[in-house]
């Protein structure tokens, strides 16, 4: 396997997620129970590998389900951002809780089918994960998403008001460094998480270049589906 780890006692090539070797039946690591979310965020900024390690030998994948809540806030923020370009000025007749819960889902089922795929077609390569594994890793790579969402989108919001979905005026009128500055921070937001997510396609297949084929694939099939629920979300009317 291109993801093996070797047991110490046996030399066994054992998948990577496995703590107990199947040959010798030692122990190749130590048990991890849980994730702690601030060592855990720590450790996503200063050794990545490392993170997505712990979370790949971690029992319990804790926290995925308030990221998965929280990055599907802030995308929906984004595709909001995108419907100013891809429809124009207008008045969304598609209430927040509908549009929340619409992004939501098509998120989760984006996450969801992908980790499948994944786990699944990656066997003929002989490289052996665990679909959990790969859901947790992908989920957690979104993790500068929300602080994209508790941090700056309410600066954002504090300093432009009504005006931050507008292109009459548009926040680069209002005020340009402001604007470019948050823009500037919107695209480190997206960067680090395009970094986060071929460091744990890296760490999930021992290899650059499926990692960077797949950050690709995903990130293109995000930017398709959001571009097209822009135009779709905001101009819904079930009423």
């Amino acid at each position: 396997m291109r993801n093996s780890v070797k047991c110490p006692n046996c030399s066994f090539e054992n998948s990577n997620y496995e703590y107990i070797c199947r040959n010798c039946k030692s122990f190749i690591r130590d048990r991890v129970y849980n994730l702690d979310l601030w060592s855990l965020t720590g450790a996503l900024i200063e050794n990545p590998r490392k993170a997505f390690q712990q979370i790949v030998y971690s029992e319990h994948k804790n926290f995925i389900f308030c990221i998965l809540i929280l990055v599907a806030a802030k995308l929906l923020v984004n595709i909001r951002f995108i419907s100013v370009y891809s429809i124009g000025d207008f008045n969304p007749v598609t209430g927040i809780y509908l549009s929340y819960l619409i992004v939501l889902i098509v998120f989760t089922l984006l996450i969801v089918l992908y980790a499948y795929g994944f786990t699944r077609g990656y066997k003929v390569f002989k490289i052996n994960t665990r679909f959990r594994d790969n859901l947790a890793v992908l989920i957690y790579s979104f993790l500068p998403f929300t602080f994209g969402i508790i941090f700056i989108f309410v600066i954002e919001l504090i300093v432009f008001g009504r005006h931050l979905f507008s292109n009459n005026p548009s926040p680069f009128i209002i005020n340009e460094s402001i604007a470019y500055f948050f823009a500037g921070s919107e695209i480190f937001i997206m960067l680090w998480s395009i970094f986060l997510m071929f460091i744990a396609f890296r760490f999930q297949t021992n290899s650059s270049l499926h990692s960077i084929i797949n950050t690709i694939l995903f990130f293109t099939l995000l930017a398709l589906l959001s571009f097209y629920s822009s135009k779709l979300i905001f101009t819904l009317s079930i009423f």
